[in-house]
């Protein structure tokens, strides 16, 4: 079975550049290789006076290339489509076509073609669908193009909610397996604990949670990621790797399935990658020192657990069952408390008996069981 276009998602259609309203979501493929208003577009690049040119091109239906809204605004984002257009005005002929050529041979490059004027280009390269860094991803790929390339881009796509309009290119270059774009100076978040170990055992230690994800099975995925996000959480917060490794978590995630889910399925594995980690970091964690191994046997880290000051009481008594799984009263899978937020024997064997037996709950709360 072929891989998954990065280029087949979903985005936000709107009637015209002045209609923020009442979006239809419609096949970025099919949008991308549509010839419907190629007349109007034929139209626009004969017209030499610029006025003219925007006016008929306001009437052009329009996308947000990044994602599906219910309204044309940041505010009102639904789902990141994991992509972010760059926008290069007023090139002559002869360097567009330079140009042109010249961005085909980056891997970062999902599509690029002719804008709806004819005299600049427009392009999509994937980046992790993190919202929140949206316009720092702009920013460094911005620098990035200036600097090592040479062009500077228009920053309007910095704005999550960046219209793009019609255009027609029956040349246009499409790379279906393009590889993100991935933000390596985007703000640190900051934590309230100085880093415990040295630079080489912090990597070793997110080395072996990405590579935990990655190893992940079939049907213990979803599960799977927020354990380990949580547990990615935890160490930030007990200092022993940095909160940038949501960044390689979200990056890790994004390569092995970027182009195999579909963006709903995106959107839900990244959200659960980021809460918890947001959840990992109540509760820090600090690794041991992982036994002495041989060279081709993996490293495991065993974790000593910060003792959270919660009763046993307190804490089975707002145990619930949602759709199969036990939570806690933080809506998240109360199995992730076995790692040892709550260290009580115990309340462990409670959490593994319920999840066995849900009747337990029932008859706990019932009888007033403890």
């Amino acid at each position: 079975m072929p891989n998954k276009s990065v280029l087949d998602v979903e985005v936000s259609c709107f009637k015209n550049y002045n209609t923020p309203s009442d979006p239809a979501n419609v096949s970025l493929m099919a949008w991308l290789t549509s010839s419907k208003y190629k007349d109007k577009v034929e139209a626009i690049r004969g017209t030499e006076d610029k006025q003219t040119r925007g006016e008929l091109k306001s009437q052009l239906p329009a996308i947000t290339p990044s994602g599906q809204f219910s309204y044309r605004s940041q505010n009102s984002l639904l789902i990141h489509s994991g992509l972010i257009q760059i926008d290069l005005d007023n090139l002559d002929e002869g360097d567009l076509e330079h140009i042109k050529k010249d961005l085909q041979t980056l891997d970062e490059i999902a599509y690029l073609g002719k804008s709806v004027s004819g005299l600049g280009l427009w392009g999509l390269i994937p980046i992790p669908q993190d919202p929140e860094y949206h316009r720092d991803y702009f920013d460094n790929l911005s620098k990035t193009f200036k600097e090592l390339i040479g062009i500077t881009l228009d920053d309007k796509p910095k704005n999550v909610a960046s219209l793009r309009g019609y255009s027609y290119d029956p040349e246009g270059y499409f790379n279906h397996s393009a590889i993100p774009f991935i933000n390596k100076s985007k703000p640190i978040p900051r934590t309230n604990t100085k880093p415990a170990r040295t630079e080489r055992s912090s990597k070793g230690l997110e080395d072996w949670i990405i590579r935990e994800m990655e190893n992940l099975t079939v049907g213990d995925r979803h599960a799977g990621r927020l354990k380990l996000a949580r547990q990615a959480g935890g160490f930030v917060a007990g200092g022993s790797v940095e909160a940038e490794i949501l960044e390689r978590l979200t990056a890790s995630y994004l390569g092995q399935y970027g182009n195999v889910d579909n963006s709903k399925t995106q959107a839900k594995e990244i959200k659960a990658i980021r809460d918890g980690f947001e959840n990992g970091k109540l509760f820090p964690l600090y690794p041991q020192q992982p036994e002495s191994q041989s060279t081709n046997q993996t490293t495991v880290y065993p974790i000593h657990v910060r003792t959270k000051n919660v009763t046993h009481e307190d804490y089975i008594s707002q145990l619930y069952f949602e759709n199969g799984m036990l939570l806690n009263e933080m809506d998240y899978p109360a199995d992730w408390d076995l790692v040892g937020s709550y260290t009580e024997q115990r309340t462990k064997d409670f959490i593994q008996m319920a999840i066995r037996n849900p009747l337990l709950i029932g008859l706990r709360k019932q009888f007033n069981l403890v």
